[in-house]
C-alpha cells in the first residue's frame, strides 16, 4: 500500500492482484476520517502506473474540494 498526505489530507492508494487481473483503489482521509474512495477500472495499466494514476486523481480531487466554499450544512455523508 502507498500512501501521502496532500493539503492536509492523507491518501492511500492499494493494488491488490497479478499480472493482467488487478484492482486499485485511493482511501481519501480528512481528519482521519474516510471522506472519497477513488476506484481505478482497467485493465491497460501495470500497478505502478495504477497507483501514479490514482495519486494524480487525488490530488485533482482535493484541490477541486478545497477550491469550492464550504458554508452552511452541505457536509460529507457517511461511507
Amino acid at each position: 500500500m502507498d500512501g501521502f498526505e496532500y493539503r492536509g489530507w492523507e491518501v492511500h492508494i492499494e493494488v491488490i492482484g497479478k499480472g493482467e487481473r488487478f484492482s486499485a483503489h485511493a482511501d481519501l482521509r480528512l481528519k482521519g476520517e474516510q471522506r472519497c474512495l477513488l476506484v481505478l477500472a482497467t485493465s491497460r495499466q501495470n500497478h505502478a502506473a495504477s497507483s501514479a494514476t490514482l495519486g494524480a486523481k487525488a490530488r485533482d480531487y482535493i484541490d477541486e474540494w478545497t477550491s469550492r466554499p464550504h458554508t452552511g450544512t452541505t457536509g460529507f455523508t457517511p461511507l
